[in-house]
């Protein structure tokens, strides 16, 4: 498995993209949270430090300043001095209590480093960073402060916290990305193969889906359809190329004896005039051969249906019924036309309907014993126009019935009957052309080939 090209997957990239967003939504948010916690946390300790001198300030005026002094030396030895501070110092800066040495040499807010006895051991100095408060009080100078160490402990340990999110998340977007990606490239390497052995003249290989139905499944479930389509188009292939080489060795080969016999009769100085007429005949089969096979290649291949109008089918099925009246009359059969109305159109070209229904009054002509009926009709029902060819001959199997339009086939598989498999394929070439549809079903007996047209009123009639 090539890692490269898994970290190059569409899913890893997704999550590596993902990471860095969610990282720098974090550092904002760490960042964001930081200065509102130092700010909140700064308002707390200044409303702490500003209800302690009120305080002060009142015992000041309730017990002067000796009541003062025994006050701040009560807090002193009663209050935690790591985390806060409390002095007093006469004008000239000396001290007269509190556990701060010297007073700050401003006034006001501000942050500054406090060096202070501990309270655990009186004789150990302790320096701290303290948030303090000066300001006069009489003739006294009154300092009160708080330490800023668990300010700096919380603000740690939420960028701490951010940044152990931040390194868990991102591992467990990017793992998920990578199996992702990971299972990406698996199925992609199975189609891949699928496909090489299908190039390499394995037209059974398929790819595998799995039951997450994700969008690679749809796309080898698709690829297996178009794989299965093409394996029938090879299966017809190699039968229509089976088909040709099995028709054209017969005429090809009465060609040549013909051929034979024109020389034949040449050198004995007798006319070889019936030889030439039947390498003429025998030709002439091949071209129609070929001739069918272009019309079907170029039907297929047109890139859409222009030029369609609406063509009456009362004049067209009365014309095919008088070309193909006597022709049915020398097989012994009968070809009969239902009456119907001159209003009666269908949407197409008139060529190529005048083609679709001669080839298959033709195909029933061929394939249906003396003495079958067969009759052209045309209806409008749910504008809907329907024009049938049905007989009651010995009719199509069901199991055949969608395999007849294939090219070359036969229901014969000796090819020893008439006919060249031609002219049912060039009727679904026809119908398909001008967006018709045409179905074979059971006539009871025999056979009814329907060709439906969708529109047949949406041209003026020609």
């Amino acid at each position: 498995m090539d890692r490269g090209s898994v970290t190059s997957g569409a899913a890893f990239k997704t999550a590596v993209r993902a990471t860095l967003v969610f990282a720098a939504v974090l550092v904002l948010a760490a960042v964001t949270s930081y200065f509102y916690i130092q700010q909140q946390m700064a308002t707390t300790l200044e409303n702490e430090i500003v209800e302690d001198r009120g305080l002060l300030a009142q015992i000041y005026a309730d017990s002067g300043a000796v009541g003062l002094v025994d006050a701040i030396n009560s807090m002193r030895h009663t209050l935690r001095t790591e985390f806060r501070a409390v002095a007093l110092f006469d004008p000239i800066g000396g001290k007269l209590a509190g556990n701060i040495d010297a007073a700050p040499a401003t006034m006001g807010w501000l942050r500054q480093s406090v060096t202070m006895v501990a309270k655990s051991t009186p004789t150990q100095k302790v320096t701290e960073e303290f948030y303090l408060n000066t300001a006069a009080l009489g003739p006294f100078v009154l300092v009160v402060g708080r330490n800023l160490t668990l300010i700096e402990l919380q603000e740690n340990r939420m960028l701490w916290a951010f940044a152990l999110m931040g390194v868990v998340f991102s591992a467990v977007v990017l793992a998920i990305g990578y199996f992702t990606s990971l299972q990406t490239q698996i199925k992609l390497e199975r189609i891949s193969t699928t496909l090489d052995k299908v190039s390499q003249g394995d037209p059974s290989a398929r790819a595998d889906v799995s039951d997450g139905n994700d969008q690679i499944d749809r796309i080898a479930r698709g690829m297996n359809r178009h794989l299965d389509r093409l394996s029938q188009l090879l299966a017809v292939t190699k039968a229509s190329a089976a088909a040709i080489a099995h028709d054209l060795r017969t005429p090809l080969s009465r060609a040549f004896l013909s051929v034979d016999g024109a020389y034949a009769a040449l050198d004995k100085g007798l006319d070889p005039t019936p030889a030439l007429d039947d390498i003429a005949s025998e030709l002439g089969r091949l071209r129609s051969v070929f001739d069918a096979i272009l019309r079907i290649s170029h039907l297929e291949s047109s890139a859409s249906p222009g030029g369609l109008v609406a063509v009456p089918l009362a004049p067209l099925l009365a014309e095919m019924a008088e070309t193909f009246g006597p022709i049915a009359e020398e097989h012994g059969q009968t070809l009969i036309l239902v009456p119907l109305t001159s209003t009666i159109t269908a949407s197409g070209d008139r060529d190529m309907l005048a083609q679709m229904v001669a080839n298959l009054v033709q195909n029933a002509i061929t394939h249906c014993p003396a003495g079958t009926r067969i009759a052209l009709s045309a209806t409008t029902t749910n504008g809907l126009t329907r024009l049938s060819v049905t007989d009651n001959g010995p009719g199509v199997a069901p199991a055949e019935r969608d395999r007849v339009f294939d090219l070359f086939y036969r229901s014969d598989p000796n090819r020893s009957g008439s006919g060249n498999g031609l002219g049912l394929a060039l009727v679904k070439a026809i119908t398909d052309r001008i967006g018709a549809k045409v179905q074979l079903s059971d006539a009871s007996p025999g056979l009814r080939v329907d060709v439906i047209f969708s529109d047949p009123q949406a041209v003026p009639a020609s």
